[in-house]
């Protein structure tokens, strides 16, 4: 663990240590009295020059992940009061909820107005009609929660600190549609960037910055005991205590992105060792069973998808996942889609979901089948194979069966699914409130077929029975 200068000075014998500071100038010393940034931070706190876009410090709770975002924009609005064109630059501090954002990053203990009186900033904190911090030269930081994915819309930022961004109700939509565009501040000698704070957990904007290898993400990592001079040494020993070897402890208080965290269903392991129809793996069973469409409605028409996910059932009861159709559309679209879909893979029943305001749905089918009847797609006189299902459980109930399957190698993807697959191993039902259509789907699906088999029907040896042709009376229901 590196250590801070502080902590470093701390370690010095007496003697050493008096040496030192008998020789530093009074403004050295006076900035060390009262606990400025260079003194007290850690290295790994004080983010790396360069042409970075995304400092992404990913650490355990108490790290000083909140702190150290609230050093940096301090330090950004100072070094860049105007744009290229001498106009007044725009900062965006975005929380999960504005609550969070003023409590905690404007006014709390490591917040940006602290920093501010710290470092003797003058400053003036407008708490109407939106918080604010405005800086003499005009330069403002703004406090926004992320309520909806346009939260950024109409600023023209010079850079933003995204504090807990894996609690955000929506993280991968909010930053690309509206914190990514608002990046735009043309500024000196510099480019805007955003300081990005969380305790990890696996979502899906986490997992592509990771992944990313053109240096544009500089990831910084921590774990709570790093700030232990910091924090209560009672609490960190309860700490230890109750999360020491857990998956929780490894990702709450040592800051470890874990491909399944605590909440998790489904492994990214058993979806690739049961995978089928690609090189080196297994073929499609010849014979399916009975293949079915799980939808689910898209009610919104605008960001949400409608999930169509093909699966069908083996003779040996393993389910295969053909397809994800899933599309951006809603109503007469999306319900041209679901039927194409029946034909192009000879489906026997769509099941969908029907809950409140998705009832609507099956007079929307019901009129697209019959269009497609009259385009030929299907025979004259035949009805829409519907079969609606009401989701009387919550998600985590009703998924657990499918997970199952998946960890038994009962459920297999044919070919690769990539958005279906992150869903499936990223939803966490406990503390994400966005909602997977694309699993929902292939859990209505997946749901029919594991109901199938318990309706299979049982053939015995006749000769198991013998009638006596002589008897006057016999009961024919029970030979069926």
């Amino acid at each position: 663990m590196a250590l801070s200068v502080k902590e470093r000075l701390a370690a010095l014998p007496a003697e050493v240590r008096s040496q030192f500071l008998a020789g530093q100038p009074l403004e050295v010393l006076a900035e060390m009295a009262r606990g400025e940034w260079w003194y007290t931070a850690r290295p790994e706190q004080i983010p790396p020059a360069g042409r970075i876009f995304v400092y992404l410090f990913m650490a355990g709770r108490g790290a000083g992940k909140s702190r150290a975002g609230s050093e940096w924009v301090a330090d950004q609005v100072c070094r860049h009061p105007f744009d290229r064109h001498g106009v007044p630059t725009e900062w965006l501090v975005v929380a999960d909820t504005l609550a969070d954002a003023r409590t905690i990053n404007a006014e709390g203990p490591s917040g940006l107005l602290n920093v501010l009186r710290r470092r003797g900033i003058e400053h003036r904190y407008k708490q109407s009609p939106r918080p604010m911090v405005v800086l003499p030269k005009g330069a403002r930081v703004y406090f926004l929660g992320a309520d909806t994915p346009d939260c950024g819309r109409g600023f023209n930022a010079a850079g933003i600190l995204c504090d807990e961004i894996a609690k955000w109700e929506k993280p991968y939509d909010t930053w690309f549609e509206g914190l990514l565009p608002a990046l735009r501040a043309d500024l000196v000698d510099d480019i805007p960037r955003a300081f990005v704070t969380t305790t990890p957990k696996p979502i899906k904007l986490l997992v592509e910055w990771l992944a990313r290898d053109d240096g544009g993400v500089h990831v910084i990592t921590g774990s709570t005991f790093d700030n232990a001079s910091n924090l209560s040494p009672t609490i960190l020993a309860e700490l230890r205590r109750q999360y020491a070897g857990t998956a929780l402890g490894e990702q709450e208080l040592y800051g470890k992105l874990l491909e399944l965290s605590e909440g998790g269903l489904f492994r990214r392991l058993d979806i690739a060792r049961n995978r089928v129809g690609v090189e080196g793996a297994d073929p499609v069973p010849d014979e399916l069973v009975s293949t079915v469409v799980g939808v689910d409605p898209n009610l919104t028409g605008l960001e949400a998808l409608t999930g169509i996910v093909v699966v069908a059932r083996s003779r040996d009861n393993h389910l295969y996942v053909l397809a994800d159709r899933s599309t951006q559309s809603s109503g007469r679209d999306a319900a041209l889609a679901i039927w194409r879909t029946v034909a192009d893979y000879t489906v026997d029943v769509v099941v969908y979901e029907e809950n409140l305001g998705k009832r609507y749905l099956k007079e929307v089918l019901q009129d697209s089948y019959a269009e497609c009847v009259e385009l030929g797609m299907f025979p004259r006189g035949s009805t829409a194979p519907l079969k609606p299902v009401h989701a009387k459980h919550g998600k985590k109930t009703r998924a657990e069966p499918v997970a199952l399957r998946s960890e038994q190698g009962r459920l297999h993807i044919v070919g690769h699914m990539d958005e279906l697959e992150n869903q499936c191993v990223l939803f966490d039902p406990v503390s994400t409130r966005e909602s997977p259509d694309r699993l929902d789907a292939l859990v209505h699906a997946a749901l029919h077929l594991i109901a199938g088999e318990r309706r299979q029907m049982r053939i015995s040896d006749p000769g198991r029975y013998a009638i006596n042709l002589d008897q006057s009376v016999y009961d024919l229901s029970r030979l069926l």
